[in-house]
């Protein structure tokens, strides 16, 4: 085979998405895992400089918002919290762009009472040099509780 070889070229560019969706699905793990020791600059740093972030709150555009968005939630629920990505479907859209669609899982603990919740996360996930950044995510929660409530149909 020589650089020429059209099989080769297949093979690298292959590699290069599977690489690149490989890089995007490690990205969510680093936001769970800023998630559960959480500043809002922290959180807001994995995003790109214009970034979206859409949840049922509403919209926030760009890292001063977004950090905005985790200051609030933080001050409202000040619980410590683990959180878990699972069942990633990874889709390589372009070059330097990966979509995932996962389910996200909650749990916390406070001085008085324990919470859990999930639903859905839709992120694109953008990778320049090998850096990956968010670029946009959406939340859905679909459950959001403590202990004591529940979840009743």
């Amino acid at each position: 085979m020589t650089a020429a070889d059209p099989t080769l070229h297949t093979l690298v560019e292959r590699l290069r998405r599977l690489e690149e969706m490989e890089i995007a699905r490690n990205h969510l793990h680093r936001y769970a895992a800023t998630l559960d020791n959480p500043t809002p600059e922290a959180v807001a740093a994995l995003f790109t400089d214009d970034g979206i972030l859409r949840t049922g709150r509403g919209t926030a555009v760009g890292r001063t918002s977004i950090a905005d968005f985790y200051r609030r939630l933080l001050e409202r629920d000040p619980s410590e919290k683990r959180h878990f990505i699972t069942s990633p479907h990874t889709t390589w859209l372009a070059p330097g762009l990966v979509e995932i669609a996962s389910y996200f899982l909650f749990t916390g603990r406070g001085t008085n009472r324990s919470v859990l919740g999930w639903g859905t996360y839709l992120d694109r996930i953008r990778i320049v040099d090998g850096t990956p950044l968010i670029a946009e995510k959406t939340i859905e929660l679909h459950v959001g509780t403590d202990l004591h409530t529940g979840w009743p149909a």
